[in-house]
């Protein structure tokens, strides 16, 4: 049985999704839609109280604008989370966390299978499941056992990003394994890196600095410098989408990577990152 929680932008969620998640889970759910159309919550304290308003062994949190195409999707969902080590489930996520605030899948190492976008897969697929350290917050379940060690983190953090990050790295720190599946099929809309993202990213940094960067896959230092290069480029532009200055974004990549890369520095580093600062530069000019 699974309790379903929604944050919803209006006072209740249409009935299409409600028709949608009937005729689609194939097993017992009560749905626990959390009326935020008055934005009273942010999404960590609104799922702090579907948990605690849920009654059922598992608990999936979903946005309120995606829809299932998996016919008995519940199944797979209860047969994952009766595993002892699986703690939470999703539909795209990556194995590696980087030390450098950003999004999950900035680094290019990424699960994802998600309707009328390109899936991607960082492995081979094993039993419909690669596992992941992330998942992304459109949709993911949760074994309702581990809030009594784990939550939503209302006391740091605030609006809409990062909770899925932020939970994901407290199960992980709980030894527990989370995967992303390939056998739910989900549709789903994109959102926006703004401010409250800049800034959810950096207290996700600072609060998980001694565990990152956290990786389910062994990746040589080459690698890992190109995710951790990766993540920070996009970080930066997002500084500058959300009307930050050239200078100020530059100083600020220049601080991150004295501050948290520099004591994962050796002997190669210099030229992996000076290959991967030239071919961005080249990319901007046109030349490749």
């Amino acid at each position: 049985m699974i309790s379903i929680v929604i944050c919803a932008r209006a006072n209740d969620i249409n009935e299409a999704l409600k028709e949608n998640i009937q005729n689609t889970i194939g097993v017992p759910y009560e749905l626990i839609v959390i009326d935020n159309g008055k934005n009273e919550y942010s999404i960590f304290s609104a799922y702090n109280k579907g948990v605690t308003l849920s009654n059922y062994d598992n608990v999936c949190f979903m946005h309120d604008d995606i829809s299932f195409e998996t016919l008995g999707w519940g199944n797979i969902v209860t047969t994952q989370l009766q595993k002892s080590n699986v703690g939470a489930i999703g539909v795209a996520g990556a194995p590696y966390f980087a030390t450098l605030p950003g999004a999950w899948w900035s680094g290019g190492l990424i699960c994802k299978h998600v309707s009328c976008e390109t899936e991607h897969a960082y492995a081979p697929i094993q039993d419909h499941a690669l596992p992941v350290v992330v998942v992304d917050g459109l949709w993911f379940c949760i074994k309702k056992e581990l809030f009594s060690q784990i939550s939503f983190d209302e006391d740091r953090f605030t609006g809409f990003h990062f909770y899925d990050v932020d939970i994901s790295l407290q199960i992980k720190a709980l030894g527990l394994d989370i995967l992303s599946l390939y056998n739910i099929t989900i549709s789903h809309s994109s959102g926006k890196l703004d401010t409250i993202w800049l800034q959810n990213a950096l207290i996700t940094q600072k609060k998980w600095e001694n565990l990152l960067p956290f990786s389910v896959i062994d990746l040589n230092y080459a690698q890992k410098v190109k995710i951790e290069y990766r993540v920070l480029a996009e970080y930066m532009t997002a500084m500058r989408a959300n009307g930050l200055g050239a200078l100020k974004t530059i100083q600020f990549a220049v601080n991150q990577i004295i501050k948290h890369r520099i004591k994962r520095f050796n002997i190669v580093f210099p030229f992996v990152f000076i290959g991967l600062a030239l071919r961005h530069f080249f990319k901007k000019l046109g030349l490749r």
